[in-house]
């Protein structure tokens, strides 16, 4: 009988790859920013692009702006590990997937680049046999509702990629994200789901 030979990855080294992969791909590696942000919107950091929301805004320049955690312009394009605290899914924590410290492993554009080049980002870096090598289980996209429509762009992204991509529709709560305090950029997200263990 074969025996299933299964390779484990400890957290830094995702985190060296993780890294690795955008600086390959142009990204300035931005350190990650305190708990206690200075955004008072917020009480602790709940996010990785918490650091970032003064460029998504517009109230900073990324090409021109000094950044605090680098000492240098992040330019137009970031990636960063970020320490984080959440607590609206406090009732949750325990579970498989809800924990109210951890980190974010997040890639930022700031003009650059967007849906496309991100989803294309994420899955190379998920398969590839020279960074994860892992096989995506599902994606999910946002279904719509209301008062918002449905991601259809997303999944056709992801469907022009893999033909074969299982893809979900998920309600509001699943794949909307944001905003991190009572203001800010927020939107509709695509999640990729990865079953490492059997």
């Amino acid at each position: 009988m074969e025996k299933a030979l299964i390779l484990f990855m400890n957290s830094k080294d995702i985190r060296e790859k993780f890294l690795s992969f955008f600086r390959e791909h142009g990204h300035t590696i931005v350190p990650s920013s305190s708990l206690i942000p200075d955004d008072p919107s917020v009480l602790l950091t709940t996010a990785g692009m918490q650091q970032f929301k003064p460029y998504y805004t517009g109230q900073l320049n990324p090409e021109t702006t000094i950044h605090p955690n680098l000492g240098k312009p992040v330019g137009k394009n970031a990636a960063s590990v970020q320490k984080s605290f959440r607590t609206s899914d406090i009732d949750e924590v325990g579970d498989e997937s809800h924990l109210t410290f951890f980190e974010m492993l997040g890639n930022f554009s700031f003009g650059d680049y967007f849906k496309e080049d991100a989803i294309k980002y994420a899955y190379e870096f998920i398969t590839s046999p020279k960074w994860m090598n892992l096989k995506i289980d599902y994606v999910s996209v946002f279904a719509g509702d209301t008062d918002i429509p449905a991601d259809e762009e997303s999944e056709k992204i992801w469907r022009s990629i893999d033909g074969k991509m299982k893809i979900e529709r998920a309600a509001l709560e699943d794949n909307f994200w944001g905003p991190t305090g009572a203001e800010g950029p927020c939107g509709h997200t695509t999640e990729i789901y990865v079953r490492c263990v059997e």
